[in-house]
């Protein structure tokens, strides 16, 4: 799977809608969005992506439990980011031409080597913006999945951070629904580019020590945190939190969080002070329905220790060299609950070859499209195969297996921090 980061969705196009007034109640609010795609693939291979079930669960805003490819036969779609489950019969499948269902129709015409594909939707016409971009950004995932290049789903909302707020925008316009959308569309982007500086740019490394870390949002942003304090050439802070929810109250929260870690982080304050005061500061500023998960490190290169906090947050996985795991949980409960709450403080040895592997439970929640959790004995069991590896190829690797077995599919936020002792005793960076 190339970089999906890289991907970048072109301007609207290719799309206009039918306000025809339906023919009964229940469709008088339905427009018909009709968008149009000229991919260089044949009719044949498109076909098989828009009936079969595996093709479509790595493509598709929807998942289906057969095949979509018989007249006659009844499908349950599970769409992405909702509860919504819909019986669907396949009214037409002439392959490889025309494909209807539910409501939506495919039209597929032979194109010199490839294929004009044409979708009809009826959907409402509030959210037929909103639809098309969606549509889109699928269109633009599959044509890359048939070239052999796939991307992984971007879907509900992953979508968010790859240009849906943006095309939604272009897409009012065009359509002529709203013009404020497009203003909206920008805060986001803005408000994207304001938490994305709030991480790390530039992780500090120690001698003997190479940390990694990633921050991959749900939406366009999000309530994951994770930082790392240079405090000397042999001390570093390692910090990774997770707020309650996701989207924009999140990321509000998320930032005060971040605001007063980094006020209150030094070398001369234990894990268990900087916890506690954190706790109290935090307890003040939120509302009976959030919290928040913190661990916090304090990493000595001259000692070979790492004191910590873990206050209700994911036990990070330390793996030794010989494959030899142990989970970091000493601490307390979740912070913003208790003002007066204590904390303890643990304490490990940090070995040649060691690996820590702090996360956020997006890594470990991610479902597949059976509804089943990746969870954190995948986590410990990749993390103790790829021992080997370093920091930064570690997490990469951690990432992408998630990604795929969601199908890029992340229902909450995801990050990870990585920590690779040196293999010798050199003191020597690892690069």
């Amino acid at each position: 799977m190339i970089d999906r980061e890289q991907y970048t969705p072109g301007p609207a196009s290719g799309a206009q809608v039918q306000k025809d007034r339906g023919q009964n109640d229940n469709d008088k609010d339905k427009w018909t969005l009709i968008l149009v795609r000229e991919l260089r693939h044949s009719p044949e291979k498109v076909w098989q992506a828009l009936t079969d079930p595996a093709h479509l669960r790595q493509w598709a805003p929807f998942e289906a439990d057969g095949s979509l490819g018989t007249v006659g036969t009844t499908v349950k779609l599970t769409w992405s980011g909702t509860s919504q489950v819909s019986e669907t019969r396949v009214i037409r499948a002439d392959a490889p031409k025309m494909l209807e269902y539910h409501d939506i129709r495919w039209e597929l015409e032979a194109l010199g080597g490839g294929t004009r594909l044409t979708l009809w939707h009826s959907i409402d016409r509030r959210y037929i913006a909103m639809g098309a971009a969606g549509w889109h950004i699928c269109f633009d995932v599959l044509d890359r999945l048939l070239s052999g290049t796939p991307i992984g789903r971007i879907v509900a909302g992953e979508a968010m951070k790859f240009g849906w707020p943006r095309l939604n925008a272009e897409y009012a316009q065009q359509f002529g629904i709203n013009p404020h959308l497009r203003k909206q569309a920008q805060e986001y982007e803005e408000a994207r580019e304001v938490q994305q500086g709030l991480m790390p740019k530039q992780i500090p490394q120690i001698p003997g020590v190479e940390i990694s870390g990633s921050w991959r949002p749900a939406r366009i942003v999000g309530g994951d945190y994770f930082d790392v304090f240079d405090f000397s050439e042999r001390r570093v802070g390692l910090c990774i939190a997770d707020v309650s929810g996701k989207g924009m109250p999140a990321a509000l929260l998320m930032s005060n969080l971040q605001a007063v870690v980094k006020a209150l982080a030094s070398e001369d304050i234990s894990p268990k002070e900087l916890v506690e005061k954190v706790n109290r500061v935090m307890c003040r500023n939120t509302t009976e329905a959030k919290f928040i998960t913190l661990f916090y490190g304090l990493l000595d290169v001259d000692d070979k220790t790492l004191r910590y906090a873990n206050a209700g947050h994911n036990a990070p996985i330390l793996t030794r060299r010989d494959g030899a795991q142990v989970r970091l949980e000493a601490g307390g409960l979740i912070l913003g609950i208790f003002q007066e709450g204590s904390y303890e403080e643990g304490e490990i040895e940090l070995r040649p070859g060691d690996r820590l592997v702090m996360f956020t439970d997006g890594l470990s929640e991610a479902v597949d499209g059976e509804g089943e959790e990746f969870g954190e004995e995948r986590v410990a069991e990749l993390s103790r195969c790829t021992r080997h590896l370093s920091a930064e190829a570690l997490r990469r690797g951690l990432l992408e297996q998630v990604t795929e077995f969601c199908t890029g599919g992340f229902e909450d936020d995801a990050t990870i921090l990585v920590v690779a002792v040196s293999e010798k005793d050199d003191r020597t960076i690892v690069m």
